[in-house]
């Protein structure tokens, strides 16, 4: 790890030398997210020496956070892709909105998509609105509706930077057309919402992990 910054350097002077060289993409994936975390660290530190304490927190969203909810926020963004499983009640919605809102004002993150059941969908959007003042559009009508306006492929085009999943428990089976659907969305950012993550299947529990990050877990046997 301590020589993940050399990794180009290495794999330019192997190639030049005459040498087959492969390199698996999972393992560049894994580096590169190595990489890429400790830049984030790096900027948090000096955003927020702090930490959760940091008085420019504070003053991140329109309304203030507890210290946990401040905590759980920078650790959401320090991991890149995490899964928040506080209680119901504890504020996973505004932990998810003050991830977006750094990652947005620090790190280029410009398109969320936020995943929820439907009854949850103009929850988000006030919240959305109040919390942080940004504007967001929701996705209702219909199947038919819906999928002529936002299939897969154009959401997949439209490449979201972070990805919110809410309720992930409430996808009672990860192996369905919807969460590999799911799964297919291609985001360096992903933040998973449940208040029970171990209700169901330890089967369901590994996919969602898997979803957060597909290195954190090993194979399902």
């Amino acid at each position: 790890p301590a020589r993940f910054s050399e990794l180009e350097r290495f794999m330019a002077t192997a190639t030049q030398s005459g040498h087959e060289l492969r390199v698996h993409n999972q393992a560049l994936d894994f580096v590169a997210g190595k990489r890429d975390a400790e830049r984030r660290s790096f900027i948090l530190d000096k955003l927020y020496p702090k930490g959760a304490g940091s008085a420019p927190l504070a003053k991140l969203l329109k309304v203030p956070m507890y210290p946990y909810q401040a905590e759980g926020a920078l650790f959401a963004v320090r991991a890149g892709r995490a899964l928040i499983g506080d209680e119901m009640g504890l504020g996973k919605t505004i932990q998810a909105i003050a991830a977006a809102e750094i990652l947005a004002r620090h790190f280029g993150v410009s398109k969320v998509l936020v995943i929820c059941p439907t009854s949850l969908k103009y929850q988000w959007q006030s919240e959305m609105a109040r919390f942080s003042g940004r504007a967001s559009r929701v996705l209702a009508g219909g199947r038919a509706q819906r999928q002529k306006e936002y299939d897969e492929d154009l959401i997949a085009s439209w490449a979201p930077e972070l990805v919110i999943v809410d309720e992930a428990q409430r996808v009672k089976n990860w192996n369905t057309i919807a969460a590999r659907a799911l799964k297919r969305i291609d985001s360096p950012y992903a933040l998973v919402l449940t208040g029970t993550p171990l209700e169901n299947k330890l089967e369901e529990l590994i996919s969602i992990v898997q979803f957060v990050d597909q290195h954190r877990l090993g194979p399902t046997w």
